[in-house]
């Protein structure tokens, strides 16, 4: 299935924010819980564009986000006209994982560097990877067709794991008010991040 054909479905939701030069990227929202609901939340605080797209949780279609093509999906190519810098969220599942690991990967490591020192300060009991060889090939975010490398100054992505993904309180998670914690930390570096960014 095509990005095109996913936006076609009548459960899906896009969505389009333009405001500053900075636009944070969601592209599988519903798929990636808490992915969308994050992007929309930090561009409102920092008065981010924003481009997210959310499926119901029981479609489960991931389509790589490298075959995310703005030739066929007129909304992300607004965005990506109108921004300059990137912030993309992707959410991975590892639950056994101790302690979970945040990769922070994307095309321009002049961002990358600084955004990880941050996250690194803000989130000790986290793992910040920034390493480009320690993140797994298919999660670093450096193929120049993914949207998060299309506008003019590239971006970073974020790969978040299941605990800083927590918007709501789950009664799946016996840990979920420490997480929803963890989560309003790494909501509140994003947007002191973007505002050290030209806008």
């Amino acid at each position: 299935m095509a990005f095109a054909e996913l936006l076609g479905h009548p459960d899906v939701i896009e969505e389009l924010e333009l405001r500053s030069a900075v636009g944070l990227l969601a592209l599988h929202g519903g798929l990636e819980p808490g992915t969308a609901e994050l992007a929309l939340d930090v561009a409102t605080r920092a008065h981010a564009s924003c481009y997210t797209i959310s499926q119901p949780r029981d479609l489960r279609v991931h389509i790589p986000s490298v075959d995310a093509d703005p030739q066929q999906m007129p909304q992300l190519a607004a965005f990506l006209r109108h921004v300059e810098t990137v912030v993309s969220i992707h959410g991975y599942y590892r639950p056994l994982e101790r302690p979970q690991a945040v990769l922070v990967g994307g095309a321009n490591r002049s961002l990358v560097t600084p955004l990880a020192t941050r996250l690194r300060a803000a989130l000790p009991d986290y793992v910040i990877v920034d390493d480009i060889e320690a993140i797994p090939s298919h999660m670093r975010g450096l193929d120049p067709r993914n949207p998060v490398n299309l506008a003019t100054q590239g971006g970073v992505q974020l790969e978040l794991p299941h605990h800083l993904r927590m918007v709501r309180h789950s009664p799946f998670d016996r840990e979920s008010a420490l997480h929803q914690r963890h989560t309003e930390v790494l909501l509140r570096t994003i947007v002191e991040f973007i505002h050290t960014l030209p806008a």
